[in-house]
């Protein structure tokens, strides 16, 4: 009698431990959605390094034509090239300065940034175009 009620309450909180272990479940916390963005800060950040460093070579370009070509258009072209290095160098440490504050916060901030990226290429672009007729049409004259 002893032994078989050892039994039982053996079976029992047997029993009883392995219906506790296997009904408890460990939430499974779906972290990649919280930290994907952080990847893509990343990612965005050698994207725009890789766009900034194309426009550094441009603006290294234009300081050479400055220097070969002395002007009067030359002041305003270059007080506009200054103006670009110095948005250049706020952006990138805005950029390098951006910590991940959330999904939304970063969608915000990385379209804001595209926008001023944009603007800052095409003035680049259209003070190399202006610097490139200016020189061309000098150049004809001389012939």
């Amino acid at each position: 009698m002893k032994a078989e009620r050892s039994i039982l309450v053996f079976t029992s909180l047997s029993l009883l431990a392995l219906a506790i272990f296997t009904s408890y479940n460990t939430p499974v916390v779906d972290r990649s959605a919280e930290t994907e963005y952080l990847i893509d800060i990343e990612n965005y950040k050698q994207g725009v390094a890789e766009r900034i460093s194309i426009d550094i070579r441009r603006i290294a370009e234009l300081n050479t034509r400055f220097e070969i070509k002395k002007s009067v258009e030359k002041g305003e072209d270059e007080d506009g090239l200054i103006m670009l290095k110095e948005k250049i160098g706020e952006m990138q440490t805005a950029l390098n300065n951006y910590e991940g504050n959330g999904l939304d916060e970063w969608e915000l901030f990385k379209a804001k940034f595209d926008d001023d990226l944009n603007d800052l290429h095409e003035s680049l672009i259209n003070l190399i175009v202006k610097k490139s007729h200016s020189l061309n049409a000098d150049s004809a004259q001389v012939l």
